[in-house]
């Protein structure tokens, strides 16, 4: 942080400038008042010579002049007297004069005796003029007139500078001893604890955590000293139990670290252990369903060419043993698959295979790989391509437009096979099962590939939308419990479909059925995947930056 000035500049630049103030309208008073003075000074004089002028002491009608040349001073006096009688003729008289005139003869018999006196006084140069006029009664030797007076005098103008220049004197030196007296009080009484304080605060950032503050002012200061050391107190107490915390969470750690290794050996040895062992399984157990098959189709042969055989209760309850027999090993054979293919997600041992793949040949063997199944439960399926007008939908490969995919064509089918199997397995008999393929813009403008499988099956809530995408996961309820598996099929479809750059959206309504979709770009980009996957946190659930999985209830 960018330090600016301290604080004992900051005071001193405040009080010197608190004391400036105060020192100039101090002496701004003073400093107008010198010339009113001078000039009540100089009235007074001149008083004194009308009341030499009234008791026939002074010559009027002169001119009187007078040099210091110690000073450099000049007096330059002049007395002039009129008679009322005189005041009336064609003379002519100055503008001071006439002024004068015309005060004494508009004021009032009665008027105090300020008002027996008329004056001004003004700078010219160097020079201060006074001109005075004074009313003087009659006498034996005169009748009534008026008393001109006139002084040009530097004397004054001296007299005014030597008092201001003494002024300032003063002012300066009341303004140092004032600054003195601040800065002494600034530095002894604030800036002293203040200084002591950060001296402790610093001693106590670099790690002395003993050291206390040792201030005795008797206010405030004490005070923030006493809670600085209580302060100082709690976060050696705080320290102390923060290091007992830390060493007991160090040994919880190299725990965890050592049951972080263990578990990881544990779910090394797990995948190591569910793949040999359903490579085991699978060996031993499709040759029961191989030889299974055989018998069925020995029986079958059996009862065609002899119906009394087929009538037989005997060969058909060893017929419906066989088919339980295929059905059951199937099921298993499933089972193990998924468990073998979760493991090798796991254990990041799923490559993928680039190559380009016609939509439309695609979803036409996927329609006849789950005939089979839904023609056992009568369920209608229904394929719906998209045309290339791109508004409606065909049942025609060849009416439909699709460019090729560059993908992996192997997880494409077992995504949507998926799909198709939970739609034909949850839909109830004669319902409808659809596989619809349609172009689509994606978010960031570049055209992609949706393939939905609908169906009229129960539905799925929309509590349950994130849940049955987790492993071993299943919905509990009476109808889906009739239907076995592992819970692992839309587990690995959304793994499957992160991996090819895919996202998996569901649109489901309770009682209306569902629509899980899959949605990938047209040329996947291996490399740009690869990297996104390798910066995957989790992988038991979508919840990545790609975020390939959707939930909508729309």
């Amino acid at each position: 942080m960018h330090r600016g000035l301290s604080l004992a500049n900051k005071c001193q630049l405040l009080f010197g400038g608190a004391v400036i103030l105060i020192v100039l309208a101090a002496l701004l008073v003073p400093w107008n008042r010198l010339t009113v003075l001078v000039d009540d000074l100089h009235r007074e004089q001149h008083r004194e010579l009308v009341r030499l002028v009234r008791e026939n002491l002074l010559i009027t009608d002169s001119k009187l002049s007078a040099t210091d040349t110690d000073s450099d001073s000049e007096q330059e006096l002049s007395i002039r007297y009129l008679e009322w009688s005189q005041l009336q003729d064609d003379q002519e008289f100055s503008e001071f004069e006439q002024q004068a005139i015309r005060f004494f003869q508009a004021r009032e018999p009665d008027a105090p005796r300020r008002s027996n006196e008329f004056g001004e006084a003004f700078w010219r140069d160097d020079l201060r003029i006074y001109r005075y006029a004074h009313p003087i009664p009659a006498s034996e030797d005169r009748g009534d007139g008026v008393v001109f007076i006139e002084q040009r005098s530097s004397d004054a103008a001296r007299l005014v500078m030597i008092n201001r220049i003494y002024l300032i004197i003063s002012g300066i030196g009341a303004g140092v001893l004032a600054w003195m007296v601040f800065y002494f009080i600034t530095n002894r009484i604030i800036l002293g604890p203040v200084r002591s304080l950060r001296e402790t605060a610093d001693r106590v950032k670099s790690g002395s955590m003993h050291v206390r503050a040792d201030i005795h002012t008797r206010d405030e200061f004490e005070e923030l000293s006493d809670a600085f050391n209580a302060m100082l107190e709690t976060l050696t107490s705080q320290q102390g139990q923060l290091r007992a915390v830390n060493r007991s969470l160090d040994l919880k750690l190299t725990e965890l670290a050592e049951r972080n290794v263990a578990l990881y050996e544990a779910a090394r040895l797990k995948g190591e252990f569910l793949a040999s062992v359903s490579h085991e399984l699978r060996t031993p157990l499709n040759s029961i369903i191989g030889f299974a098959e055989i018998l069925q189709e020995i029986a079958q042969s059996e009862a065609d060419e002899s119906p009394d055989i087929a009538n037989n209760p005997k060969m058909a309850k060893r017929r419906r043993y066989l088919d339980h027999i295929v059905t059951s090993g199937r099921r298993l054979l499933e089972m193990i698959n998924e468990l073998l293919t979760m493991a090798k997600i796991e254990a990041g041992m799923i490559d993928l295979q680039i190559q380009q793949m016609s939509v439309t040949d695609t979803c036409e063997g996927l329609m006849a790989l789950i005939r089979p199944l839904a023609d056992k439960k009568s369920i209608k399926l229904i394929l719906q391509l998209q045309t290339s007008t791109g508004g409606r939908f065909t049942a025609q490969p060849d009416e439909a437009r699709f460019d090729p995919v560059t993908t992996d064509p192997s997880k494409f089918q077992q995504i949507v096979f998926n799909f198709l199997s939970n739609a034909v397995k949850f839909t109830p008999e004669n319902g409808e099962v659809t596989l619809r393929a349609e172009r689509i813009q994606g978010s960031d403008g570049e055209e992609r590939l949706r393939v939905s499988v609908l169906d009229t099956g129960p539905g799925i809530p929309p509590d349950k939308h994130m849940a049955i995408f987790e492993k071993f996961s299943q919905l509990d309820t009476g109808h889906t419990r009739e239907h076995a598996g592992t819970g692992l099929g839309l587990a690995i479809a959304n793994e499957f479909a992160s991996m090819i750059g895919g996202e998996i959206q569901l649109v489901s309504e309770i009682g209306r059925g569902s629509m899980f979709s899959l949605i990938v770009p047209m040329v996947l980009d291996l490399e740009a995947q690869k990297s996104l996957q390798s910066t995957r946190d989790e992988t038991e659930l979508p919840q990545s930056a790609d975020r390939p999985l959707k939930m909508s209830d729309g």
